[in-house]
This record gives C-alpha cells, structure tokens and sequence, in this order.
C-alpha cells in the first residue's frame, strides 16, 4: 500500500493536536497536593503570531518566545484567568511568567520545551528510515 493510501485510511477526526499532564513539584509541595498542568501543542498559526510578538528590530527575544509559547500552550489553568492574575498581582499572563516567582526560569524552560516537543519540534518527530 502507497504512503498517500496510508495516509487516506487516517480518520482525519483522530488528527487532534497532541496533549499531556506534567505536575510541578515545587507549586505541588506548596498547595499541599498535585499541581498538573495540561499541556497542548501548538498550531502553526499560533507558532507564526508567537514568532512575530517576539520579533523586534529583527532581534529574536526569547525569553518572549518562552513566555508565549507557555501562554498559548497551556490549557489548564489557564494563565488568562482573571482571578490568578489578581492574585499574583500582575495585570498580563506575560508578566505572570516573567516578573513573579510563579514559575522559575527552569520550571517555564521545562514547560516550553515540552509544548515544543508536542508541537512536533522533539528530536523524535521525524525518524529516519534505513534501508537494509
């Protein structure tokens, strides 16, 4: 069978953007019980907006490019939720991330190299094939 007969066989409602639970241990030992995030992977056009906010003077920041990739992809909780924000102090999830001690440098580092791995950018995404 072709690789496009393969591909035509995929039940494109299955074709869903890949999920996954990550717990943080130090939120998790300060709540007193399992913080878990739920992690999504990114769209292209969610990568493409990130890509541009991030952009200055044809300068790439990446702390920026952290910081949104985190906000865009993580589903729950939701950085976006009014009473967090309110409660960290802070108006944007952007400062959320890069001016509280909510998540350390490592902890947001941990969290977008995980959304990008879902996003297909894991060294695993494309496997070689070996002809023998």
């Amino acid at each position: 069978m072709s690789t496009l007969d393969l591909l035509l066989k995929i039940d494109r409602t299955k074709v869903v953007r890949p999920t996954k639970k990550v717990e943080l241990p130090r939120l998790s030992a300060l709540a007193g019980e399992a913080v878990i995030f739920t992690l999504q992977a990114l769209t292209y056009e969610e990568q493409e907006e990130i890509s541009e906010i991030s952009a200055s003077d044809g300068e790439i920041d990446q702390g920026s490019i952290r910081a949104h990739t985190v906000i865009k992809g993580l589903l729950d909780p939701s950085l976006k939720s009014s009473e967090l924000l309110k409660h960290q102090g802070v108006a944007t999830p952007k400062e959320l991330l890069l001016q509280t001690n909510f998540l350390l440098p490592g902890e947001l580092f941990q969290l977008y190299s995980e959304i990008s791995d879902l996003s297909g950018f894991g060294e695993d995404a494309v496997t070689e094939v070996k002809n023998g």
